[in-house]
């Protein structure tokens, strides 16, 4: 009976190949290693001290975990180091790029991206979210440390769904109803409603309902679309999300690109610029769709609409 009702689940699941490279866990597991070695050293060069690591040297470097964070964020960056942490982060976006890169010049705008370089100045811990993307369904706990959008990231597969299952009844055996003391975020915050929060939360229900059946099986769809809900979106936690741009064509690889950028305007235009952010995620959506149905005519009207 369960097997039957888990086999009925095959439509959500379509089969397809989504990305153009894939790795054996072997192979992966050095490259990682290896990209992680090389980043880190070149990471040391970048002050931490300055300008560069706010974030890093105000919580994590210090052990000062938020209270909204899952509670084994603590054991994830116990030994961590800002350049061992820039070494993860960008390792880890390194081989998502790999897997999904289209043409250079696709990979090239994936890695100019401010979500990137947002990241890595900050300090922020998004590489955890992205490298736990790239081993599902055995890093789960790390894809959950910022779930922002790779939540919705993992019902790609059912292997992920089943996993984030058992580490859910799991952690809250051991640590207790977290999740609620996550989902509570603004409420930790003096000011209330972070300024930089572009999250729709419900008021996005339309385009998620619009756009979730057609990301059915696809990660990095999922993932633009689970957007459209979060209730709490800082620009870089789409890190997760943007080595998709690698998957573009090189002209809406490179729009993709400077819709990135656009939330910066909130240093002219006050903070109702963070949210022209949002030009970024639909666009990347967009194309996605556009190329995975490309013979439909709801395809073809994406088509049209990306140019």
């Amino acid at each position: 009976m369960l097997h039957r009702c888990w086999r009925a689940l095959d439509p959500l699941f379509p089969e397809q190949e989504i990305f153009s490279r894939r790795l054996s866990m072997k192979a992966g597991i050095l490259l990682f290693i290896l990209l992680t070695l090389i980043f880190s050293l070149a990471g040391s060069m970048i002050p931490g001290d300055g300008l560069f690591g706010f974030d890093w040297n105000h919580f994590w470097g210090i052990q000062r975990i938020p209270p909204f964070y899952p509670p084994w964020t603590s054991l994830a960056i116990r030994y961590l180091t800002y350049p061992l942490l820039i070494g993860i982060t960008l390792s880890a976006f390194s081989i998502a790029t790999l897997q999904r890169a289209i043409h250079p010049v696709s990979a090239a705008a994936a890695f100019f991206s401010l979500p990137l370089l947002w990241t890595i100045f900050l300090g922020q811990l998004e590489g955890f979210a992205l490298l736990g993307s790239i081993a599902l369904p055995w890093l789960v706990p790390f894809a959950l440390i910022k779930p922002q959008i790779q939540f919705f990231g993992l019902g790609a597969r059912r292997s992920y769904i089943l996993a984030f299952l058992v580490f859910m009844i799991l952690s809250i055996i051991i640590w207790g109803n977290w999740p609620e003391r996550m989902l509570a975020v603004e409420s930790f915050y003096g000011e209330g409603r972070y300024p930089q929060n572009i999250g729709l939360g419900w008021w996005g229900l339309p385009f998620f309902l619009l756009t979730i059946w057609f990301s059915r099986g696809d990660m990095d769809m999922l993932m633009a679309c689970g957007a459209f809900i979060s209730p709490h979106i800082i620009f870089y936690n789409l890190l997760p999300l943007t080595p998709a741009i690698a998957r573009l064509k090189p002209r809406a690889a490179i729009v993709a690109l400077v819709l990135s950028f656009l939330t910066l305007s909130s240093n002219w235009l006050g903070p109702y610029g963070w949210w022209l952010g949002w030009g970024f995620v639909p666009w990347v959506w967009i194309n996605l769709a556009a190329q995975r149905y490309p013979d439909s005519k709801f395809g073809q009207r994406l088509k049209w609409i990306a140019g």
